[in-house]
């Protein structure tokens, strides 16, 4: 692949292992107390001692209130939903050297995935219904993991603007990534024939696929998450 350089304060870019099952309630719980309606919250931490357990663990001595919590956004969501080893540190993803590559790409902001849907088209050979469903579900899995985060009816991306540069951009549950995985392996897709950089969009696959099987094995789900 034909690279290029990079600005040295280009975004890296990972593939979290993530519990993409509990991230929905979390997001709904932290948007409602940024209403002042904390109801949710300190339901969701009631009925989930796993969470609740784990925010006690990093020192919040009572979770279900939410306004005792000092952590921006992004990394209450993080903190809440990372999947963690036996010896509590994260559940880290494939090898280190698809996470090095996947993370800071050589186009634009360093994005693999943005670079990828803004080149990937379906395959041409695949004409029928099925196969142009499939290359759609393929499509919806990825825009939910690049911007499941984001809320465009309120025009905001309260997920994206954690300190230090830490951004969470969208997640995938444990069957979203077994999906993804599927659709992917189908080859319902291709390159589009003027993509900048020759095989970026195959260097992007080999490093996605590769993460998302890491993950599979885990069963585990995942989430985009930046920071610089």
């Amino acid at each position: 692949m034909d690279e290029k350089a990079l600005s040295t304060t280009s975004p890296f870019y990972t593939l979290d292992a993530f519990n993409g099952d509990r991230a929905p309630a979390v997001m709904q719980a932290i948007e409602a107390a940024m209403q002042a309606d904390e109801h949710l919250w300190q339901m969701l931490i009631e009925n989930d001692e796993a969470l609740e357990n784990r925010l006690k663990q990093q020192g919040v001595q009572t979770p279900e209130a939410f306004q005792s919590i000092k952590w921006d956004n992004a990394m209450l969501l993080f903190t809440s939903c990372v999947e963690l080893t036996n010896d509590g540190r994260p559940l880290h993803l494939g090898e280190t050297l698809t996470r090095e590559r996947f993370g800071r790409f050589p186009h634009g902001e360093g994005s693999a995935l943005a670079y990828l849907l803004e080149h990937i088209r379906p395959n041409r050979s695949i004409t029928d219904n099925d196969g142009q469903a499939l290359y759609d579900r393929m499509i919806n899995g990825l825009e939910q993991l690049s911007h499941g985060c984001q809320d465009a009816h309120r025009g905001h991306d309260r997920f994206e603007n954690g300190s230090g540069g830490m951004r969470i951009h969208g997640y995938l549950s444990t069957d979203d990534v077994q999906q993804l995985r599927k659709d992917f392996a189908s080859r319902a897709w291709t390159a589009s024939y003027d993509e900048p950089l020759d095989g970026g969009v195959a260097d992007v696959a080999k490093h996605l696929s590769a993460l998302l099987k890491a993950a599979e094995r885990r069963r585990v789900g995942i989430a985009l998450r930046s920071h610089r």
